[in-house]
């Protein structure tokens, strides 16, 4: 009985201990279980694990005066080994801090913490990066793309200069970037991290699907929420999950007037702030993000998401109805007047806000009076009878033509500006005639007439002056409006042709013009870099009837043909069809010269190319010495000049595009010659860039030999004259200058 006891104790006493055995075997693979979810997590870039690799670290210290290789050097560096004390010992010695870093020294051949190490770093970024260049931000992994090198991020696209396989998708990582590429790893970001204006364009079940960034995501939620579809959210993500999902409900909709980094001015509401990030969406037809530049100012009926006071995203519900453009009436070149007066012939009415003030016909209405001097609205001057307004002088002198549409006036501390809203039909009447001579043949107009409305369709989508609420100016920077008589023509012209514009591939062609050929066009290479897959409808012809283009890159060849004349050219009547004048080189034009590059080059640096006698490209013009000689470098095909070359005592200057290089040997020629016998005085800008240039030693001037006016691209006007004279309408004037095209109605 007692053994029985005893053996009974023993096996239940062998019981007991299977079963803490097997409840602790548990509990450990239950801890296992927790750490490798942790430690899963926890893998990021170059792993956000507790150690760190010696690639990473090398990486991290790219801001130092050592370039990567010497730094393998210095570390032994292996691949995938990690960093230990004696590598510390190493980069705190070569960088000259070692008496500056605090830490707590270890085994040198002891793997250092990823904590420790940072603690490190950042002592030496304190020492070293003393301008701050090194920053550490907060990341939420959007998309990792590890053979690009690099992660989407809520703050745009980053290039990753480490090896980015662990990176985990919807995580948060505090990382080091230095020039815009993340070096290195902080740790996890445990804080709530916010994705802001997304677009969230459908949630099923427990997916939430949006856009952001110009990218589709989907993302798992814990709870099926309703009523997130086709709006603007905030989402807040923690530890690889959407924590909180705040919906932007307040809308304001209407017109786009203007715009800038800080306020957006909507119809009927006035200017309210922005954020500098304002994504743009796309919810009609295909769901896409868009770029505010897709926005046609006054065209366009849109929904602006407001919170706190401030327009955070953009909804485009519809497209754009391109019916009216915005002209900016320039004051000679500039864009500000110090007082502008308006008067017409019937009665009109001025608006300011909710205020409407009749006007008399014959009265000279002064928008000051209105605005009070201040800069936030503006004043709206209508007239409801379809009578011309005017601008006057304080004396009520007409100093403009008749404009159709409205004015808007807008009052800056520099000045007030004039917008004048005008329907696009209406504003060709305007232009055709402008751009050219209304006694011109009517298929040579029709031609012009399609032209500049394509143009002008191409200018109301990028709406270049969307700070004072225009689309274009009435200048040549885009074209010239209203600056002649009005005609009968130009309306019939117009209207014959109402609502044509050219396409080419589905893309409204910006349909480039000048005034005369020398007998043959260029396509865009005239203006710097190709970009022909831009402008697939331009092309280089020979301006005849025979289209073949002479090879005119050999000089010999290019002078033979420019100093002819070529009969055979359609627009070989115009007294501009050639030119010859003298260039010389006094001190004064070298002078003027150096303003011109400097100028220019501010501009648009790429296109003058300032270099020393080593060939070492400069910034300046600063110790280029005296200018000593001046010659053409490189030839287009068409004969167009490519390159003026100027030699200085210590350098030299490449002068790029057209306008360019006719601009700085405007500089050295005062009267071009032309072949009627006439001649131009006070000349500032070469005609074109289709000339020859010689030297006379004797002399020590130029001669050149040139022909044609403009830039030479596009449609020659001379040449549709002389195309409509021989009997070609104006589809077959188009498509002789233009490649690829289908003329049709505006949709």
């Amino acid at each position: 009985m007692g053994r029985n006891h005893n053996s009974w104790m023993n096996n239940q006493s062998k019981i007991n201990r299977l079963k803490w055995s097997i409840i602790c075997v548990g509990c450990l693979f239950l801890l296992f279980l927790i750490c490798r979810t942790e430690y899963d997590q926890s893998k990021s870039l170059a792993g956000n694990k507790e150690k760190i690799g010696v690639e990473e670290t090398i990486s991290m210290l790219s801001f130092t005066p050592y370039s990567i290789d010497d730094w393998k050097k210095i570390l032994d560096y292996e691949k995938d080994r990690k960093l230990r004390y004696r590598d510390v010992k190493k980069i705190i010695e070569n960088l000259g801090v070692t008496e500056y870093i605090t830490y707590t020294q270890k085994g040198d051949s002891k793997i250092i913490e990823r904590a420790d190490w940072n603690k490190i770093y950042d002592q030496i970024l304190g020492l070293l990066d003393v301008e701050g260049k090194v920053k550490k931000n907060t990341y939420l992994i959007l998309k990792s793309d590890g053979q690009k090198g690099e992660v989407v991020t809520q703050e745009g696209t980053c290039h990753v200069s480490i090896e980015q396989a662990g990176l985990q998708e919807r995580m948060a990582y505090q990382c080091y970037v230095y020039e815009g590429n993340i070096i290195g790893v902080a740790g996890i970001c445990k804080e709530d991290v916010m994705l802001p204006n997304v677009y969230v364009t459908g949630v099923e079940q427990k997916t939430l699907s949006f856009l952001y960034g110009g990218n589709f995501y989907q993302t798992d939620l814990e709870n099926v929420v309703d009523g997130f579809s086709g709006v603007v959210c905030d989402l807040h993500y923690k530890n690889g999950a959407i924590t909180g999902i705040d919906k932007k409900q307040e809308t304001i909709t209407g017109n786009l007037l203007t715009l800038d980094e800080n306020k957006i001015e909507i119809e009927g509401y006035g200017q309210l702030k922005r954020q500098k990030a304002l994504p743009v969406y796309q919810t009609y037809g295909t769901v896409a993000e868009k770029s505010i530049s897709d926005i046609v100012i006054g065209n366009m009926n849109v929904t602006y998401v407001v919170a706190k006071d401030e327009v955070c995203a953009i909804l485009l519900n519809q497209p754009a109805n391109l019916s009216n453009i915005r002209v900016l009436l320039l004051n000679g070149k500039s864009v500000y007047r110090e007082q502008v007066r308006i008067t017409c012939d019937a009665p009109f009415s001025a608006t300011c806000g909710d205020t409407t003030v009749p006007l008399e016909a014959g009265t000279v209405f002064d928008p000051a009076t209105v605005l009070n001097g201040t800069t936030d609205g503006y004043v709206r001057v209508d007239d409801a009878n379809a009578a011309e307004l005017f601008l006057t002088d304080e004396n009520g002198k007409r100093i403009s033509y008749g404009y159709d549409g409205t004015f808007e006036v807008r009052h800056y501390e520099e000045g007030y500006i004039v917008i004048n809203d005008v329907p696009i039909e209406q504003y060709l009447y305007q232009v055709v005639t402008s751009e050219m001579p209304s006694s011109y043949q009517v298929e040579a107009l029709k031609a012009q007439a399609v032209c500049a409305r394509s143009y002008a369709y191409r200018q109301l989508l990028q709406s270049n002056y969307a700070m004072y609420g225009a689309h274009v100016d009435d200048s040549t920077n885009y074209q010239t409006y209203n600056k002649q008589e009005h005609t009968k023509i130009a309306k019939t012209v117009v209207d014959a042709t109402c609502g044509e514009i050219m396409d080419c591939n589905g893309e409204i062609v910006e349909a480039f013009y000048f005034s005369t050929s020398c007998g043959t066009t260029e396509n865009d290479h005239i203006w710097g870099d190709t970009m022909t897959t831009d402008y697939p409808f331009l092309k280089t012809i020979h301006v005849a009837g025979d289209a073949a283009t002479p090879a005119f890159s050999d000089e010999t060849v290019f002078y033979q043909y420019i100093t002819g004349k070529d009969d055979s050219c359609f627009d070989h009547d115009s007294h501009y069809f050639r030119w010859n004048t003298t260039a010389k080189l006094t001190e004064e034009d070298a002078e003027a010269i150096r303003g011109v590059i400097t100028t220019r080059k501010e501009i648009k640096p790429e296109n003058i190319v300032i270099t020393d006698l080593d060939g070492k490209e400069k910034d300046t013009m600063s110790g280029m010495g005296n200018l000593l000689a001046v010659r053409t470098n490189g030839r287009a095909n068409s004969g167009a000049v490519l390159e003026l070359l100027l030699s200085y005592e210590n350098g030299k200057v490449h002068v790029k595009t057209e306008y360019n290089i006719r601009r700085v040997l405007g500089c050295m020629v005062g009267k071009i010659h032309l072949c009627d016998g006439t001649s131009v005085e006070d000349v500032t800008l070469l005609p074109s860039v289709y000339f020859t240039m010689g030297y006379d030693e004797a002399t020590g001037t130029y001669p050149i030999y040139g022909g044609g006016y403009g830039h030479g691209v596009g449609m020659s006007q001379n040449a549709a004259e002389g195309m409509a004279k021989q009997g070609y309408s104006y589809r077959d004037i188009l498509n002789f200058f233009f490649q690829n095209i289908t003329i049709q109605m505006k949709g």
